[in-house]
């Protein structure tokens, strides 16, 4: 048996297939109907095909006016319940905007308000292993579906503009936090090569350093070359600025008050003659005086004899000089450093 709905479809049909070609209108309800398809009732309506919103998203080349109504709201396109037809480009809610319904699949579109996505225990993934939100953990993966921690990244990760320290992260090791390091600040190290910001001090040009460091550089008052540092010790004093000498010369002005002492060179024995009331007095080299009388022979002994001050006399001596002016070299004891400023990167 056919309940009235599906009599009333069989005769609809019926009167479809066998109207003749000639016949303008269809009337159901109405002996005059004022249109192709004319449906008249006071206690019923019609009913348009009912599908969800994959459903109708799934139609195969809808026709251009196609009609359908939507029970769910979970499509790409189609967001909401209710009458939706086709426009031969995309699914229009009906009664709506005239402009395609804006989402992330087909449109960019500007937020007029804050927005609350319930994810409804569901997790939220972008590509394979690009972005994933879990919900239930309350996690976080860049790079990687599953993450393991609040947040978790498989790759590097950068933090700019910290208040209290710059983050270094170590692969899948443990953050440490380092103090802040202000742009110019010049450290040794026993490193030999550039290295997060630092940059050694060797005399290059500093157009030869990345951009954010030229920036700094030219903000703290650097020249166009970077101080070389190479053999030098570092001292308080104008920023910048080198000098300084690692030789010093010393001239007899820079020797102490001193006094040379020397040795006179030695001679043969000799005597020394002195005539005193009508005798003649000698001595030889061992000291001993000897007085004898002119063209009488000597009378021999020891004695002492004071010259007076009239017969002082003089030896000349030699006190060894030289020297050529050569610059003398100071280098205490040290260990060799590399000097860095930090210029940021």
């Amino acid at each position: 048996m056919f309940s009235k709905t599906s009599i009333n479809i069989i005769s609809i049909l019926n009167l479809l297939f066998f109207l003749p070609a000639s016949a303008q209108h269809v009337g159901v309800g109405t002996a005059n109907p004022n249109a192709a398809l004319d449906v008249s009732s006071t206690t019923q309506g019609i009913l348009i095909p009912r599908m969800t919103a994959l459903q109708a998203e799934s139609i195969t080349t809808p026709a251009t006016g196609e009609l359908v109504y939507v029970t769910t709201n979970n499509g790409i396109v189609i967001n909401k319940t209710g009458f939706w037809y086709y426009d031969n480009t995309v699914w229009r809610p009906l009664g709506g905007s005239s402009q395609p319904v804006i989402n992330i699949y087909n449109n960019n579109g500007t937020l007029t308000s804050d927005r609350t996505v319930t994810m409804n225990g569901r997790n939220l993934s972008f590509d394979t292993d690009k972005l994933s939100i879990h919900s239930v953990e309350q996690r976080i993966g860049i790079g990687n579906n599953t993450p393991g921690y609040t947040v978790d990244v498989n790759g590097d990760m950068r933090v700019r503009s910290l208040t209290g320290g710059n983050v270094k992260a170590l692969s899948d090791g443990t953050l440490s936090v380092g103090p802040k390091v202000a742009y110019g600040t010049v450290k040794e190290s026993l490193r030999s090569n550039d290295h997060n910001g630092w940059y050694k001090l060797d005399g290059r040009a500093v157009t030869t350093l990345p951009a954010i460091a030229q920036s700094n550089a030219s903000a703290i008052g650097l020249g166009s070359t970077l101080v070389n540092t190479n053999g030098r010790l570092m001292k308080q004093g104008t920023p910048f600025t080198a000098g300084g000498s690692d030789t010093t010369t010393l001239t007899r002005a820079n020797l102490p008050n001193v006094n040379l002492t020397g040795v006179t060179s030695t001679a043969a024995a000799h005597t020394h003659s002195l005539t005193a009331g009508g005798y003649n007095f000698a001595q030889n080299a061992a000291g001993n005086a000897y007085v004898f009388r002119a063209g009488r022979g000597t009378v021999s002994g020891t004695t002492t004899i004071t010259l007076p001050a009239a017969g002082a006399h003089s030896h000349t001596g030699t006190v060894n000089t030289g020297g050529s002016g050569t610059p003398l070299t100071i280098v205490p004891q040290n260990i060799s450093y590399s000097y860095f400023i930090y210029l940021g990167e």
